[in-house]
């Protein structure tokens, strides 16, 4: 997977934009990418599914599966999604104003977890803003995990913090 996903991201960020021709067009192309079983770009939703060999990527949107292994909170947006075996991977915004909300929600998560977690916590001024950012390390059925929460902009251009992130890995 690291070495086509450079590649099918930067194209299907680009072509995602494109008309119906051209989004076939651009689906052909990336599936002869070594690797690449399947591409579904979807202009309606914005939304980019890339299928390989090691699992399924989906940018600009989308739901998380059913069986993602940490939980996220209702109400995000998704921004992109990564699944494989062993390995996942999710991106999502909330409102800024869900910031305390979302670092209240991990730190009960990981507190239940069977393995321990251990926590971090920063804020970090730069530019005249300042940025708080917690995070979370530990394990799931042995395999290494993290969540991390941010003040971050979303995807609305803004430069100044308008939105809490939330990322969380697995794998």
């Amino acid at each position: 997977m690291k070495r086509i996903a450079p590649i099918v991201f930067a194209a299907a960020l680009v072509l995602s934009a494109c008309q119906s021709a051209s989004e076939t067009i651009a689906e052909q192309l990336a599936e002869q990418v070594e690797g690449v079983e399947n591409v579904d770009f979807d202009t309606d939703t914005g939304t980019v599914k890339i299928e390989t060999d090691s699992g399924l990527l989906s940018v600009g949107g989308g739901e998380l599966p059913g069986d993602f292994p940490i939980p996220v909170p209702d109400g995000g947006d998704v921004l992109s999604v990564f699944t494989s075996d062993g390995q996942a991977a999710a991106t999502l915004t909330y409102p800024a104003e869900r910031y305390e909300e979302l670092v209240a929600f991990y730190d009960e998560w990981t507190s239940g977890q069977p393995d321990e977690w251990v926590s971090e916590t920063a804020t970090i001024d730069a530019g005249g803003q300042t940025m708080r950012s917690s995070s979370w390390y530990g394990n799931i059925a042995e395999v290494d995990a993290g969540v991390f929460v941010t003040d971050c902009v979303d995807i609305t251009g803004s430069s100044e913090f308008n939105a809490a992130c939330v990322n969380v890995t697995v794998g």
